[in-house]
């Protein structure tokens, strides 16, 4: 049995109180009996001495032993009533117990006195009531109370033991609201880490889960499990032995950390993450587990990947385009001059199957030129509005007759479509060299699906993928059932000259022009593949405005060739493509005058005045572009009319490929009747 707290004196054995109660009884027998000692003088001795021991007891007990009749009336108190009640023993011998009572208990403790002589039993002091007692200076204190019943002159009393209790009280109160304390801040902790935008978790020194942020659960894929008593291996049975080794060190007292660490899940994802990994430490000052602080930042690794190749593919459309332009300034006199010389021969000219063949090759590389523009972004579109659903049902029999018999084409149109602006001859050469692809990846045959969808775009996609901006779109994919592309290849699909063909069977630029098309119009594409399922190419063209027109225009029939006998000033750096230029306007009928640069236009126009059309590229020496030429002329003589060339789009005249209001341009390489059916129309407006 437990035994009680002693306030002040320390515990009281339980055989001195049962001591105590044995005395007591055969004293009062004693005098309740009247018997007289044998030996008088023995016998006084022997009260004595029992009395005597009988006080030490007391005296030795912390408790004031009080004792009252059934008439709820004290009839001794021992001297310890006057430390815990401030009463002498003998103020209290005749008092009616409840002055020992605070007033507000009185009358139930009343009715709780007589139940208890009804049926009088011992209460112990593990057991006892808890209680409150009332000093003589009224102030009241907790007490504790042990009871026993005892018979004096064949009538019940009651011995109790009285205890004051208010250092245990206070130290109990001083003890509960330490632990409520420990407690909220444990509760508070767990909060805080419950609750933290960091991924945190506490494990014990087996590595066993205590607590863990919710973040925790959303990085690793496991929202919804609780992990509290599981071990760190059974949730992350991937874990390779590197990672075991570091928590091998940090349960050994080591904090480890990495800004950039890859992580390989069973699903073969692979999550990158910045970590640290630190023991915690008990009240003891022991190692009691260790603390995971980790952020996943495969995210931002996907877009500092996104960026870098597109800072990549942007340095390498610089240089293309810069190619490109030079290209177009050498395959503009190939293609004019051999355009021409094959005009001038007769039908029987043997020498026609030598220029025939120099005219097709530079066409050919006009065509191969463009694309290399249309990658590098610096092609001059002729952007109008139109319902993609059209284009692809106008272009279905040549995309039948084009992937062959053996491969089946489904067409899954959403409409109502919304319209896009764009250039609708790019947008039908790009759709051209998805599904020629398509049917180089089917050799053996297959399925092409193409579906188009109304699409929004939200800022946490856009966010995701570099270049792309929040907002509505029409989607267009194309799928194919083909081999698939590679995983390490698929990041360079887009590069100019990449290729996974045979040598001789493509020129690489089919997807880079795809790709620098669709950028060019404010677009966004993403490539899904999977080897030996197929491929998806997605192309996302934005929503046009409410106030665009729907139309896709017509085929141009070929117009004959234009002549004129207005005045002409041809700027242009390139001496051969300036001597072309000038030999066929003035073979149109146009009088004619030429400029190497900006400067030395300026001076012709001073000597000779304004021409009627001032014909300028765009990029020159001697520091002014051609836009800023025009600007200076037009200041000169503002009705001139101007008409820009280039190898590529620009900047200065353009926005995106689109020319800007009332600017015309003519992309080189020209032929002779282009430009003679340019210059007619600039003329003419």
């Amino acid at each position: 049995m437990r035994q009680p707290d002693r306030e002040g004196g320390g515990k009281t054995p339980a055989r001195l109180r049962t001591s105590l109660r044995l005395k007591l009884r055969q004293r009062l027998r004693d005098l309740r009996s009247g018997r007289a000692p044998a030996h008088p003088d023995k016998a006084a001795a022997d009260l004595r001495a029992s009395e005597a021991m009988f006080r030490g007891v007391l005296a030795a007990s912390p408790d004031a032993m009080i004792m009252v009749n059934s008439d709820g009336l004290i009839v001794f108190a021992s001297d310890r009533v006057t430390d815990i009640f401030g009463y002498v023993p003998d103020e209290l011998v005749g008092k009616p117990i409840d002055a020992l009572i605070p007033e507000r208990f009185r009358g139930r403790h009343s009715e709780h006195l007589k139940a208890y002589f009804r049926q009088p039993k011992a209460r112990t002091m593990a057991v006892g009531l808890a209680l409150w007692g009332r000093r003589k200076d009224t102030t009241e204190f907790p007490a504790e109370i042990s009871i026993s019943p005892i018979i004096v002159a064949d009538r019940y009393a009651a011995i109790a033991a009285v205890r004051d209790v208010s250092s245990r009280r206070s130290l109990e109160a001083l003890q509960q609201g330490a632990a409520d304390a420990l407690r909220e801040s444990e509760e508070r902790l767990r909060y805080f880490i419950k609750y933290s935008p960091a991924a945190i978790a506490m494990l014990d020194n087996e590595l066993r889960y205590i607590v863990y942020s919710d973040r925790w659960l959303a990085d690793y894929g496991l929202v919804g499990r609780d992990l509290r008593g599981l071990s760190h291996y059974e949730v992350f049975p991937e874990i390779p032995d590197r990672w075991r080794a570091i928590h091998r060190r940090a349960l050994a007292g080591e904090t480890l950390r990495a800004d950039e660490d890859s992580f390989t899940r069973t699903d073969g994802r692979v999550q990158w993450l910045r970590w640290e990994v630190r023991p915690w430490f008990d009240a003891a000052g022991k190692i009691g587990g260790v603390a995971f602080l980790t952020e996943d930042i495969t995210d931002r690794k996907r877009v500092e990947a996104q960026l870098l190749q597109a800072q990549k593919m942007e340095a390498i459309g610089q240089l293309t385009g810069g190619v490109a332009h030079d290209f177009n300034n050498l395959l503009t006199v190939i293609l004019g001059n051999a355009a021409i010389l094959l005009d001038e021969m007769k039908s029987d000219d043997q020498n026609r199957k030598l220029v025939e063949p120099i005219l097709e090759a530079a066409e050919r590389g006009a065509g191969l030129t463009q694309l290399m523009l249309a990658f590098a972004r610096r092609q001059a579109l002729e952007p109008s509005t139109f319902d993609l659903n059209e284009v692809v049902t106008r272009m279905n029999a040549l995309l039948r007759r084009t992937i062959g018999e053996n491969v089946e084409v489904d067409l899954r149109l959403t409409k109502p479509l919304w319209s896009v602006t764009a250039d609708v001859r790019q947008m039908e050469t790009a759709i051209l060299n998805i599904v020629l692809n398509a049917r180089d990846a089917m050799p053996q045959g297959g399925k092409l699906t193409i579906e188009t969808s109304n699409v929004d775009l939200s800022k946490d996609y856009a966010a995701h993928n570099v270049e792309v901006q929040p907002g509505q779109y029409v989607m267009m994919a194309l799928s194919d059932t083909g081999s698939g592309i590679a995983p390490e290849m698929l990041n360079r699909i887009f590069e100019p000259f990449f290729t996974t063909k045979p040598v001789g069977k493509g020129t690489g630029l089919g997807l880079s022009m795809v790709h620098g098309f669709v950028k060019q119009t404010g677009g966004h594409i993403q490539v899904y593949s999977e080897v030996g399922h197929g491929t998806c190419v997605k192309i996302y063209l934005p929503r046009a405005g409410a106030d665009a027109t729907t139309a896709v225009p017509a085929p141009q029939a070929p117009e004959p060739a234009a002549t004129g006998v207005e005045s002409i000033l041809v700027v242009e750096d390139d001496p051969h493509v300036r001597s072309f230029a000038v030999q066929q306007l003035r073979r149109l009928g146009y009088q004619v005058t030429e400029a190497s640069d900006g400067p030395s236009a300026l001076q012709e126009v001073s000597r000779s005045g304004a021409p009627d059309l001032l014909f300028t590229d765009v990029v020159m020496p001697g520091g002014l572009t051609g836009r800023e030429l025009a600007e200076r002329i037009t200041q000169i003589a503002p009705g001139i009319r101007v008409l820009f060339t280039s190898g590529y789009s620009e900047n200065s005249i353009d926005h995106h490929g689109r020319l800007d209001p009332g600017v015309h341009l003519l992309q080189k390489p020209y032929r002779s009747e282009k430009l003679a059916r340019k210059v007619r129309e600039v003329l003419d407006l």
